[in-house]
């Protein structure tokens, strides 16, 4: 089968995944409904993925709203602090409340990250682990060219993903609306952030 055809089969495998775990979740979805709604025989699901963990991890990379971010935070590296933390934080808060693929993996990745251990660790490690990395990374830069104050670069990480993520619960796990629109909330977050880490002055 020439490569293109096998990188589509694969994706549609884990379209198909991503819907059936949105409403199943991880442990009621079963090999069967992923291969009834990819409309494919169940044992083709075993050449792409040895394990249904294997397959929700690779649904998780490509549908997981942090990963455009990472890419972000790499052509972005030289970009002065408030140009750099509004762009991130306008993606991720426009994509979390505007586009409903977003809204779905924030609905099904969140919940079960809290329920099963095995999935944590793979949100841990795969998706928010990385997303700190690559602002740290970004926060490491900034402070040796001055422009932010000497703080760990992993904490300041934190802090910031801390505040997007915190929209998640609130936003579209409690469905507690925002008070101004995406794009303001993402200026007067990173505001309010920069306030704290930026050199003065």
């Amino acid at each position: 089968m020439p490569a293109r055809a096998l990188t589509d089969r694969r994706q549609q495998i884990i379209d198909a995944a991503f819907h059936v775990f949105s409403r199943k979740g991880f442990k009621g979805a079963t090999n069967r409904d992923i291969a009834a709604q990819a409309k494919i025989a169940p044992g083709l699901i075993y050449w792409y993925f040895h394990t249904k963990e294997d397959l929700l991890q690779a649904t998780a990379e490509a549908k997981s709203p942090l990963f455009p971010l990472i890419r972000l935070s790499d052509e972005m590296l030289d970009a002065p602090p408030r140009e750099f933390f509004r762009r991130v934080a306008s993606i991720f808060l426009e994509r979390l409340y505007r586009d409903p693929q977003m809204i779905a993996v924030a609905r099904f990745l969140f919940p079960e990250a809290v329920r099963y251990r095995p999935i944590r660790k793979l949100f841990r490690e795969r998706i928010i682990s990385r997303g700190l990395d690559a602002i740290a990374r970004y926060i490491r830069t900034q402070i040796d060219r001055g422009a932010i104050r000497p703080i760990h670069p992993q904490v300041g990480a934190r802090l910031f993903m801390g505040m997007l993520m915190s929209q998640i619960l609130l936003g579209r796990l409690l469905e507690l609306e925002l008070p101004v629109s995406p794009e303001r909330m993402a200026e007067d977050l990173v505001d309010t952030y920069l306030d704290g880490v930026l050199v003065q002055g």
